[in-house]
This record gives structure tokens, C-alpha cells and sequence, in this order.
């Protein structure tokens, strides 16, 4: 189920991205949607927030040994995997491989919902990072809930009949 939701984030991101760069002239003017949200097209050689410019083969190939630990991870361990880390995981994972598209094909990743308001200008982002942002929110708050299962002690038989012996003097009493 994982790989289903994943192929439909990445498609959607990728979709988005080719209709941004359609409608959107590279660095023209911000169209306001409302909320402070505004579209726009920006073209990002570097990651998050502008860190590593020109850095996009670098970028690219860590987004793809992400990418691929943790699809291995997936799925080694989707049984074990509670629905709510899986899809932790699984926004993380789609967000990786969307932008990875976007470095290896064009050389820099799409970027078009910025997000201003007069006190506040946060970075131009897309559906990828929003992904990657979200997967790694909520696996944050899948670990404050997580609990370790209970394992159960192995009893020997002398154990076991101390137990008895136990059992069976209250039960004269």
C-alpha cells in the first residue's frame, strides 16, 4: 500500500512542478492565493532554505541513498511498522525521490508556493519538501507514542515450581 501512495505523492509533485514552470515565468512576479500563499517559479541548485548552491549532483546522489534506505527499510520492516511510521516514512521517501527527479533531469529542483506574511518570509518551497517536512513531523510524534512490545521472560522449571510450591501454600492456607 505504502508503494501506492508513494508513486501518487511523486506523481503529484511532479505534476505540480511541470505546471508551475508552464504558467509561472522564472522568477516573475508572485501570484497571491490567499493565507499569505503565493505561487510563483523559482529554479533551487542547492537545498532547503539555500544552503549548498551549485551543490545538485552532491544533493542528487544523497537523495537517492536516502531514498533507497529507506525503501530497503519499508520494506524489511512494514510488518513491524505501526500505519502511522509507515506513513512517516513513506512522505519522507516520496519527498526524497521527487526532488532527486527534479536534480538528475533538470539540474536544480522546482520551487513555486512561498509562503509571506509582513512579519514572516519562509523559503519557496514544493509538494516534495512539504512531504519530507510533514513525514519528519509526524515521525517525531510517532516516537513520543511508540511503545517497545512487552517481551516475555523465559521461565525455568525450578522457577516454575517454586511457583507452584507457592501457589499451593495459599491455597492450604
Amino acid at each position: 500500500m505504502f508503494l501506492f501512495v508513494a508513486a501518487a505523492l511523486i506523481a503529484a509533485d511532479q505534476l505540480t512542478k511541470l505546471w508551475a514552470s508552464n504558467v509561472f515565468p522564472l522568477g516573475g512576479e508572485e501570484r497571491y492565493i490567499g493565507l499569505g500563499f503565493y505561487f510563483t517559479f523559482v529554479q533551487n541548485s542547492g537545498a532547503a532554505f539555500g544552503i549548498l548552491q551549485d551543490g545538485t549532483l552532491v544533493l542528487g546522489i544523497l537523495s537517492a541513498v536516502v531514498s533507497a534506505v529507506l525503501l530497503v527499510y519499508l520494506l524489511l520492516n512494514r510488518h513491524k511498522l505501526t500505519a502511522f511510521q509507515t506513513l512517516a516514512l513513506t512522505l519522507i521517501f516520496s519527498g526524497a525521490v521527487g526532488n532527486m527527479i527534479d536534480r538528475f533531469r533538470l539540474g536544480y529542483v522546482i520551487d513555486f508556493i512561498h509562503f509571506q506574511i509582513p512579519s514572516f518570509n519562509f523559503p519557496v518551497f514544493n509538494v516534495a519538501d512539504s512531504c519530507v517536512v510533514i513525514g519528519a513531523g509526524l515521525l517525531l510524534i510517532a516516537s513520543f507514542f511508540h511503545q517497545e512490545p512487552e517481551q516475555e521472560v523465559p521461565v525455568d522449571s525450578k522457577q516454575l515450581g517454586d511457583i507452584e510450591f507457592f501457589q499451593n501454600i495459599e491455597t492450604e492456607k
